[in-house]
């Protein structure tokens, strides 16, 4: 092989530095990372140590907090609803950033509903789906509790705080406004439907069944708390009826699970500028939250030809999130009785990242720049010179 072609691919080899450089960039943040999850774990351990068997702290009603069937876990809504405005329900079985299990589902189609729960303040605001081909409205400006004259029907029981059990319904007598009702007992026996202002709601009508939203205070209830629907085919028809009641004594079967008062202000105390904190029953429902994300307010100037084209070669480089679980234990280290979760937007690592990549790449890249042309311009030379050699032998 000749001398110049062996200086060219010399030349060709330094171009190649700069990719060596690019794997060092890479591990550098990869590094950074890690580092930076194995804090975040840390502090997610602490936080969770710190509620160990503090079941009072976390829960607002007393008892174990294991969901079963026809329980149902209020979630923290971050403002109150209006009923029948623009409320900004979540959709059932669709992504949500209140677990997988924010929704509820009873029944067996085509007799079926979703049901949805969300607390703010002293407020438990409930959203009915309910699957019904053929809705059924009770008579017009009949007595509800006229059998002849009742339609499909939505029973609320729940439990006192003084221990007595209550039972209150909503008769669906078309769109728009409703109110729940208590049926009492006057002289000589005779039953009345009251109405009782503490409960408001609304219904809306769309393609295959209806809507119901409602709002009552939390204070009605020492969280048993249960719904039922009354479906019928035609009106003072025997119903069929699905839900979390006893059909029967109209009873609550399940629960109401939600989180304590004072978890938001627990959970503030550790909160860091950046840092978001929150609290999920074991099934992941959340139950509480802390913080808010960092998000630049100014954006970032955008960087050069260069530099875009050193972030292109390497990956992506925006701000990412990073994340923490750890598990909140009962007194006795067990059974699980929440779940603490941390997250974080990570942009240390990657602004670290560019502005070293940046600088390294631009000396290897100038070095190898500077090779590159010496090698060619030496390569060049070499075969002038041989040129002129081969040029005067022939003359001779």
């Amino acid at each position: 092989m000749s001398s110049w072609l062996k200086v060219l691919l010399l030349a060709l080899v330094a171009l190649v530095l700069p990719w060596d450089g690019i794997r060092y960039a890479r591990q550098m943040e990869s590094a950074l990372r890690a580092s930076e999850r194995q804090t975040l774990h840390s502090v997610a351990a602490t936080v969770a140590a710190s509620l160990q068997g503090r079941a009072t702290l976390l829960y607002r009603y007393p008892g174990t907090p294991a969901r079963g069937r026809y329980d149902l876990t209020a979630v923290p809504l971050p403002a109150p609803l209006s009923i029948g405005g623009d409320a900004g329900w979540i959709a059932p079985g669709g992504d949500s950033q209140y677990g997988p299990d924010a929704w509820r589902h009873y029944g067996k189609a085509p007799h079926r509903f979703a049901v949805f729960a969300g607390t703010y303040g002293r407020m438990l605001y409930v959203l009915l789906k309910v699957q019904d081909p053929h809705v059924v409205f009770d008579a017009p400006f009949a007595n509800p509790l006229r059998q002849a004259a009742i339609g499909d029907r939505l029973w609320l029981g729940y439990a006192g705080p003084r221990g007595g059990q209550h039972a209150e319904f909503f008769a669906l007598t078309g769109p728009g406004p409703i109110v729940a009702r208590r049926i009492v007992t006057g002289e000589f026996g005779r039953q009345q439907a009251i109405i009782d202002p503490r409960i408001v709601g609304r219904l809306e009508l769309h393609a295959g069944g209806y809507d119901i939203e409602f709002s009552m205070p939390l204070s009605l209830t020492d969280g048993r708390f249960g719904v039922l629907i009354d479906d019928r085919d035609r009106r003072g028809a025997p119903p069929i009826s699905y839900g979390t009641l006893r059909a029967r004594t109209l009873r609550a079967r399940g629960r109401l699970i939600l989180a304590s008062p004072a978890l938001p202000k627990y959970l503030a105390r550790f909160v860091k500028p950046g840092l978001k904190l929150s609290v999920t029953t074991p099934e992941g429902t959340m139950l509480a939250q802390a913080g808010e994300l960092a998000v630049p307010q100014v954006p970032a100037p955008q960087p050069g030809l260069l530099a875009r084209l050193y972030h292109r070669l390497v990956g992506p480089h925006g701000v990412r999130v990073i994340e923490a679980t750890a598990q909140i234990y009962g007194a006795a280290h067990r059974p699980v009785i929440a779940r603490l979760r941390l997250a974080r937007l990570s942009d240390r690592g990657v602004r670290l990242r560019n502005r070293t990549l940046e600088r390294m790449l631009n000396v290897t890249l100038a070095t190898s720049a500077l090779a590159f042309f010496a090698a060619a311009g030496l390569a060049a030379h070499l075969v002038g010179r041989g040129w002129r050699q081969r040029r005067r032998r022939r003359g001779d």
